[in-house]
């Protein structure tokens, strides 16, 4: 077998590395440091991600994860990072190293998971990548009913119907799944078809209806944005709701020694 590699990646710039924006940057192929080159660049590389100072040039933090997507353009390369998790404390051998793009080889590479990311089924990592809308549609479905909702629906495409519904204990949520960014203005006239939908006192799923009366009501937009509060009808909350927040409440519920529904409700409606 071959040596196994990672990146180490070093920068003083903000929001490195931890809080870019659609978690993309890039580095100008000067940065390329040591054995690093064009020819090691690898999707899904173990990377050790570093932030220094901007003064003091001393390392401020450091995370574990993963880059991939490269493209590369005439001076550089745009890539996405995928953080696993932040450092405690980063080995003192990596203290000394400045600004740039390194590679280290292992005999055998250290495991860069945390353990916890074992229990993640495969398809939450497509969940958080893939391109495909359907995929993500398909996929959000499967990662609800993980989360313990065992009463939900899946609606089959028809104009002004959202993905799915569920009720949960006295929760009731029509939601929508969308990789697209401007959703509020192309999704304005379903979100509208979905608040008056939960404004009856039941719902039609097939053949049968659930009652919605005094249920507390909501519209999820499911993303890969953030989870926000788009607006409020009446009594019905209108949410952008982040996959990577529904995957954290899938990660909590099974590591967690004690949860129960009460739980799962109150995490669900104020997500």
């Amino acid at each position: 077998m071959g040596m196994s590699f990672r990146y180490i990646m070093v920068t003083h710039w903000d929001d490195h590395w931890d809080r870019l924006r659609n978690n993309e940057t890039h580095f100008s192929k000067g940065m390329l440091k040591g054995k690093m080159s064009l020819s090691r660049i690898k999707d899904y590389t173990p990377t050790l991600f570093i932030k220094l100072n901007k003064n003091t040039r001393e390392v401020e933090a450091a995370w574990e994860g993963e880059t991939y997507d490269f493209k590369e353009e005439v001076n550089r390369i745009k890539f996405k990072v995928k953080i696993f998790r932040k450092l405690e404390k980063l080995p003192q051998k990596y203290a000394s190293y400045n600004e740039g793009w390194y590679l280290e080889y292992f005999e055998e590479l250290p495991s860069l998971v945390p353990d916890e990311l074992i229990i993640y089924p495969p398809f939450i990592y497509i969940l958080e990548r893939s391109g495909d809308w359907g995929e993500f549609e398909s996929y959000t479905y499967l990662l609800l009913k993980l989360l313990g909702i065992h009463e939900i629906h899946k609606f089959g495409k028809q104009k002004g119907l959202p993905d799915g519904f569920f009720k949960f204990r006295n929760l009731v949520v029509m939601y929508d799944s969308t990789l697209e960014k401007g959703f509020e203005e192309s999704k304005r006239t379903q979100i509208r078809n979905y608040i008056n939908q939960l404004k009856q006192n039941e719902i039609r799923l097939g053949n049968k209806t659930v009652s919605i009366i005094g249920c507390k009501k909501q519209v999820w937009i499911i993303t890969r944005g953030t989870t926000r509060v788009l607006g409020r009808v009446d009594d019905i909350v209108v949410k952008e709701v982040s996959i990577t927040d529904l995957i954290h409440t899938y990660k909590d519920r099974i590591l967690k020694e004690s949860v129960d529904e009460v739980w799962l409700e109150k995490r669900l409606e104020e997500i």
